[in-house]
């Protein structure tokens, strides 16, 4: 299974390790777009309440991570179209 980068409530980068489904490990968060927390030195819980959709490349732009060490379709699942899609929200299961 491969490391899915999500955003999470539109505020959120992030990345969800396959080992661990519902923590969140947070890459960059935007308090300007009312990110509830403001640190990323440790890995939150997800919530049921918690909209999660795959990443693309243009959310690392959006949020000023570069991408390049992510650009690996074999390691990561991300979104390889530039429109924002539902990935999964946590209170249902993943397809």
């Amino acid at each position: 299974m491969r490391i899915k980068l999500v955003v999470v409530n539109e505020h959120t980068l992030g990345y969800i390790d396959p080992d661990r489904p519902h923590t969140l490990s947070i890459l960059r968060l935007r308090t300007e777009r009312s990110a509830p927390f403001s640190t990323m030195d440790t890995p939150r819980p997800l919530f049921s309440s918690d909209y999660v959709r795959l990443a693309s490349r243009l959310d690392f732009k959006a949020y000023r991570v570069c991408f390049d060490g992510f650009d690996d379709e074999t390691k990561y699942e991300y979104q390889t179209i530039n429109t924002p899609e539902p990935c999964h929200t946590t209170g249902q299961k993943n397809k």
